[in-house]
């Protein structure tokens, strides 16, 4: 388990629907029936690793990412396994401006679940190379959602627990993040919804590195410690579905 201090409060309480349709700026929105945008960056060891696919009984088409771990993942960024797409190349977070997005994911009937190491399903990461990511989702090994609030200063780490994601298999879960960064903390929100319920929701905190206008959105399967520690697993595979990035225009 991570040395991270545990902290779940509550704080400004975002009623996206009353924000006018005017004040929104759309600045990602698909469904993936058109294909893959080419402006999405992608991050695997092989072609094989992210593929767009039809599930039965569902509408849309999904991106499917494989991880394996017997995969060479030399020339992945930091060398560790993944199989993500990336939307810097798209759009990039803005400082203390006010952003939704939205996104779905998919959990596989035959999806066994690592009780030794968590692994992370969405994130955005910092502009800068090197660091942890100042937001990110994972699977826990301990069979819940894991979320980690964070800047390059252990001081305000933030790192919250939720929810089963063996509840989950099967279905399609849609989540919301309502994120404001400001890495002086006088205006930040880092709020996440998981099918319409908020499970994590913070103010005041520092939740992005300092002066950083180039954090994006990534999308995928990251397991860092996959062969480095003990796994009961040898193979990922996880989907997801529309994604949605809105802009609220006057949020200063």
């Amino acid at each position: 388990m991570n040395a991270f201090k545990y902290l779940m409060c509550v704080g400004l309480i975002f009623i996206y629907s009353d924000v006018s349709a005017n004040d929104r700026v759309i600045l990602f929105k698909s469904n993936w029936e058109q294909g893959i945008d080419e402006r999405v960056q992608f991050q695997r060891p092989n072609i094989e690793s992210i593929d767009l696919v039809a599930l039965d009984g569902f509408v849309g088409k999904f991106i499917k990412v494989k991880i394996d771990r017997n995969s060479d993942y030399s020339k992945v960024a930091n060398g560790s396994p993944r199989a993500e797409i990336s939307f810097g190349g798209i759009f990039r977070f803005d400082q203390k401006k006010t952003y939704v997005v939205s996104w779905q994911t998919y959990i596989p009937p035959n999806y066994e679940f690592d009780c030794e190491q968590s692994e992370l399903i969405a994130q955005i990461h910092q502009g800068p190379a090197a660091g942890y990511p100042p937001f990110a989702i994972f699977i826990s090994e301990n069979n819940t959602y894991e979320i980690h609030s964070r800047t390059q200063s252990q001081v305000d780490s933030v790192t919250a627990f939720f929810g089963k994601p063996t509840a989950d298999v099967g279905k399609i879960v849609r989540w919301q993040l309502l994120y404001r960064p400001d890495s002086s903390g006088e205006q930040s929100i880092t709020e996440l919804k998981k099918d319409g319920v908020l499970v994590f929701s913070i103010k005041g905190v520092r939740n992005s590195y300092v002066k950083d206008n180039n954090s994006y959105l990534k999308l995928g399967l990251y397991k860092a410690d996959w062969l480095k520690i003990k796994s009961n697993v040898q193979s990922r595979t996880l989907y997801y579905g529309a994604v949605s990035v809105e802009k609220i225009e006057g949020s200063d």
